[in-house]
């Protein structure tokens, strides 16, 4: 590995260093013409997880006291043998210095023994200059993510239930099973699925922002059929997991889940709701989500080393 610049100096972060770490990550978005995406829930969640080991899976950039970069590689389900995701942001006035080459070798390096299906980074799309690095490291672009948005009335209307569907609140640890069968099932055919353990699963997804009160299982005919997951983040709710099994698709079931989820963060105070969806999500989830109103407000692109679809773009 390359050295780091002069007077630059780098160590695992820790959880105190969270406040620094979503400030460059939001002055870098900023810098974009952006307005900050969720940094502080996402960043909080994942170097929370009873997976994560912040000696080990991050590293932290300074200039003196001042945290100018950071770069992780957080396992959520460690028994999962997809592609191995990494993360690296430099604040945009230490970049083009070399740091965020350091970074994306530190990943690199680090990951590789334990990578056999490759490694996996995402950018926001308008980073040209990360883009060009990761390319030429090798780096292949496969897949694009979205984040919608949409405002909310401060009376959302709830909606109404489709025939023969019934939307109940999450009855806490008698239903997740039932939530943990529905999202295995709704996002089996979904591009880059892997199963998980429930265990896993479970760790994951009541991790930091977890509020049982925004859950929702639609069920068809006293079948569970769908289920909803949000989360009530500083500006926004956030639809964290919508699933609809497949047999169940075609019914309204997303869409009224979709309004519980808005009525609710409406009425809690936030005046936004977002969610993110693969842009090329094969069951119509980007045409439904606008057809409630939402709109793209962010895209990230995927890239890939060492993985099936990287060698298949190559």
């Amino acid at each position: 590995m390359q050295q780091l610049p002069e007077g630059y100096r780098s160590r695992p972060a820790t959880l105190e260093d969270i406040d620094a770490v979503v400030e460059l990550v939001d002055d870098l978005e900023r810098s974009f013409g952006l307005e900050p995406d969720e940094n502080r829930a996402e960043i909080t969640w994942l170097w929370t997880l009873p997976s994560t080991d912040l000696e080990r899976d991050t590293r932290i950039v300074t200039l003196g006291d001042t945290v100018v970069a950071y770069a992780d590689h957080v396992r959520v389900h460690p028994e999962q043998t997809g592609p191995w995701q990494v993360t690296a942001r430099v604040h945009p006035s230490h970049r083009g210095r070399g740091i965020g080459t350091w970074l994306a070798s530190w990943n690199e390096v680090d990951v590789a023994p334990h990578a056999a299906n490759g490694i996996r980074t995402n950018v926001i799309d308008r980073d040209e200059a990360a883009a060009e690095l990761l390319r030429g490291r090798g780096f292949v672009d496969v897949r694009s993510f979205f984040t919608m948005c949409r405002p909310l009335d401060a009376e959302e209307d709830a909606g109404t239930e489709p025939a023969g569907v019934t939307i109940r609140p999450f009855r806490d640890v008698e239903d997740d099973r039932t939530v943990y069968e529905l999202e295995e099932g709704s996002f089996a055919d979904h591009w880059g699925n892997e199963p998980t353990s429930f265990e896993s699963w479970n760790e994951a997804l009541k991790g930091e922002d977890w509020d049982p009160s925004l859950v929702w299982i639609a069920e068809a005919d006293g079948t569970p059929a769908g289920f909803n997951a949000s989360f009530l983040f500083e500006t926004c709710g956030f639809v964290g997991i919508l699933g609809v099994l497949p047999e169940f698709r075609g019914r309204g079931i997303a869409t009224a889940l979709l309004h519980r989820a808005f009525a609710e963060f409406a009425r809690r105070g936030r005046r936004e709701a977002k969610l993110g969806v693969d842009a090329l999500n094969t069951t119509g989830a980007v045409a439904l989500y606008e057809k409630v109103g939402m709109h793209v407000c962010r895209r990230y692109d995927l890239y890939d080393l060492g993985t099936q679809e990287a060698k298949a773009r190559a």
